[in-house]
């Protein structure tokens, strides 16, 4: 995982050198592979049985451990609850918490500026609209990995379930509808696959350009059926390092 000591600094008081920082994060136990001096930004190894560590909040709470300064996060913005209209189906206990909440775009997207965009840069990460940048943020800055749906493509109820056998779907990225393994936790509708659960979305429901609703998804998958899937298909994303 690639950090910036700048935005780490957002979240917690930090030693004001860079080899002080180094010796900081080695000393709790978080290896620091590599520390580009020019940039501010470290590689660190972390280990697989530490997802708290893969995010800027699950650091600066490591780091409040040890030095006892007071960590902080970012201002979030008041978001009112109600009914979506997007009826949810979960049908296996391998998803323990399920949330769907309908976004509407209201006149022109405004891109994310800066510094705002810095942890996705750092991250090399690159940006790619406001809905899809922020769900990233989210996911390295407070390691709760989100997804955008396209709310205009789900056709029926949005359903968590296990996927049958030689049943397909077209992830992200790839050139081809690929074989989901059996049993692997799927969202889908009443037409198709939205995305492998934890893993990856989809290409028949992702965002574009002239998306005005999206649905915002949060969950709690099982980590060992995520890393089950994200092996068998050969995809790792930022989103199943953290489940896992």
């Amino acid at each position: 995982m690639k950090i910036s000591a700048d935005v780490l600094g957002r979240f917690i008081k930090l030693p004001s050198s860079g080899r002080a920082l180094r010796d900081l994060l080695d000393d709790i136990g978080v290896e620091v592979k590599k520390h580009d001096t020019e940039t501010g930004r470290f590689t660190l190894e972390l280990l697989a049985n530490r997802g708290d560590h893969h995010c800027y909040i699950g650091l600066s709470r490591e780091i409040s451990g040890r030095t006892g300064e007071a960590t902080c996060r970012p201002e979030f913005a008041d978001l009112s609850a109600g009914k979506s209209g997007i009826e949810l189906n979960l049908q296996t206990k391998l998803c323990s918490l399920y949330s769907a909440t309908v976004l509407e775009r209201s006149g022109d997207a405004s891109n994310l500026n800066a510094s705002e965009l810095a942890p996705l840069e750092a991250a090399e990460i690159h940006s790619v609209s406001p809905a899809v940048d922020a769900t990233n943020l989210a996911n390295i800055e407070l390691g709760q990995p989100t997804h955008c749906f396209d709310a205009d493509t789900i056709r029926g109820p949005i359903t968590i379930r296990l996927s049958k056998a030689g049943e397909m779907a077209w992830p992200l990225f790839a050139e081809e509808r690929v074989e989901i393994p059996e049993g692997s936790i799927v969202i889908a509708d009443d037409e198709k696959i939205l995305a492998i659960a934890g893993v990856i979305g989809c290409e028949e429901s992702k965002t574009t350009e002239t998306t005005q609703r999206i649905v915002l998804e949060s969950a709690a998958f099982d980590p060992v059926a995520v890393r089950k899937a994200s092996r068998a298909l050969g995809i790792h994303t930022d989103s199943s390092a953290r489940f896992e």
